[in-house]
């Protein structure tokens, strides 16, 4: 009797396990974004820049937001080489509202935001000070929902004639587990 009920919770978990990956199984969306406003934050470097090398090339119009006029420039500069696509540039702190918000209204109508923007300061906790830890918990996690606070209502309001908005946060999988020297960084990440 022992070894029939076995064999039956061993096949009502497969089914559960089976029944649960269908339904949750991620499902791969595909946005157009031709012709539409791509809006990122941290787009001066590393993965904001290569977003905004694939949006334009893409035929999207780009904007990008970091706090270095410099960098910027020299973005602007390498995705109009690479693509032949103009990018707009914005100079703001994403800890500063207003000066998002500026940069946002600035910007015109976002259809597509990327939170790109993100501060890692590499070390243990006891030998991190106050400050470090903030800037990362202000950048990464606050300043993005500054930036999301700032685009939103504009991005809800009339999308008739221009499809779907959309919102993307990335985070790091350092946000997922707990790597040695990644502290703050982690728990910034973790709360996208």
């Amino acid at each position: 009797m022992a070894a029939i009920y076995s064999l039956f919770l061993f096949f009502f978990i497969i089914t559960l396990l089976i029944i649960l990956a269908l339904i949750v199984r991620p499902i791969s969306v595909k946005i157009p974004i031709k012709s539409r406003h791509v809006f990122i934050t941290g787009g001066s470097s590393g993965i904001g820049l290569a977003l905004a090398h694939r949006a334009a090339a893409e035929g999207a119009r780009v904007s990008i937001l970091a706090r270095s006029t410099d960098k910027l420039d020299e973005a602007k500069r390498s995705v109009q080489l690479a693509t032949g696509i103009e990018v707009a540039t914005f100079s703001a702190d994403v800890r500063d509202f207003d000066a998002v918000s500026k940069a946002v209204d600035e910007s015109g109508p976002i259809d597509v935001l990327i939170v790109n923007q993100g501060v890692f300061i590499g070390k243990e906790l006891e030998k991190q000070s106050h400050e470090e830890v903030k800037l990362m918990i202000d950048v990464n996690l606050v300043g993005s929902f500054n930036v999301i606070i700032a685009a939103l209502p504009a991005m809800k309001a009339s999308r008739e004639g221009r499809g779907p908005a959309s919102i993307s946060l990335v985070s790091s999988q350092a946000g997922q587990a707990g790597i040695y020297g990644y502290t703050a960084y982690s728990a910034s990440k973790f709360g996208l």
